[in-house]
């Protein structure tokens, strides 16, 4: 029984109805609660709501309505929530998806050798922490970031290729409003053709030509979602941000031979940095 009288729990996907309607599915098969789409934002929310955001799109939408309502984000990685919620005056916390850098760091140490620079790449609507630097100091590695703004298809590109100009390899944030589709496709091209390794945000990346990446499956996300939302209608308050756990972490093959690249062991990777394999988090039997 929730202790929020007449509260309500939505999903909302800002132009992409059939996705809220899936979640809304497996989010009220994984709760105790029936959990609706959201069709209209000024009609349906009333104060007390709580609504699960899909993107950073949808995030400032619910952002922007009258209704006191609160907000479990979805698909943004920490840098970007950590922007976005703080031009947003509703009560809001996310289940990130990405890694944390200081852990895509301490994988990346175990197997490359390179020593030239490692350069994140980011949307101008980003703004970095300066610990980053000593933070890949930690793990030997000289780290810089480069803000990429908004413009043409062939501007961006352009700062992506003196980026490389610099830089053997580049790590990228979960940056909606830098990493769109096209970009995507267009940087890992560029990579390849220079010879330049990208550390991945997302799996999708790592299928599509990036080194490796550290990530969450949805399944994990939504089970961590599910607790945010009973903890909500039991109390009334927001769960801290957080990345579902154990996260994995996925290599491609092909750049690995390419590179010689020798990497830890499964084990290691379970037992020691906490993270699982692709292939699933159970330890490899002796």
């Amino acid at each position: 029984m929730s202790t929020l009288s007449g509260a309500q729990v939505y999903v909302y996907h800002d132009g992409r109805e059939t996705v809220s309607r899936v979640l809304s599915m497996s989010l009220s098969a994984s709760t105790d609660s029936s959990i609706p789409a959201l069709n209209n934002l000024s009609r349906q929310l009333k104060d007390g709501d709580l609504v699960i955001t899909v993107g950073r799109h949808s995030f400032d939408s619910v952002c922007d309505v009258s209704a006191k309502v609160s907000i479990i984000a979805l698909f943004l990685g920490e840098e970007e929530f950590s922007v976005a919620k703080e031009s947003c005056a509703k009560n809001s916390t996310a289940v990130l998806s990405g890694a944390p850098l200081g852990l895509r760091l301490e994988i990346l140490q175990t197997f490359w050798e390179d020593r030239a620079p490692i350069a994140i790449v980011h949307s101008a609507n980003l703004s970095l922490s300066g610990d980053m630097e000593q933070l890949a100091k930690r793990y030997g590695m000289s780290l810089y970031s480069k803000a990429i703004a908004e413009a043409g298809r062939e501007q961006t590109l352009q700062a992506l290729t003196e980026v490389l100009d610099r830089s053997n390899l580049v790590l990228s944030l979960y940056d909606s409003m830098l990493f769109d589709s096209q970009f995507s496709k267009d940087a890992i091209r560029l990579m390849f053709h220079r010879k330049k390794a990208l550390v991945a945000h997302s799996l999708q990346l790592v299928r599509a030509g990036a080194l490796f990446a550290v990530y969450s499956t949805s399944k994990e996300k939504l089970g961590l979602v599910a607790t945010y939302i009973n903890a909500f209608e039991e109390s009334g308050n927001l769960l801290a941000p957080a990345y579902p756990t154990p996260l994995r972490v996925a290599f491609n093959p092909y750049l690995i031979r390419m590179y010689s690249l020798i990497l830890p062991t499964d084990q290691y990777l379970i037992t020691e940095l906490g993270v699982c394999p692709e292939s699933g988090c159970q330890e490899p039997s002796n």
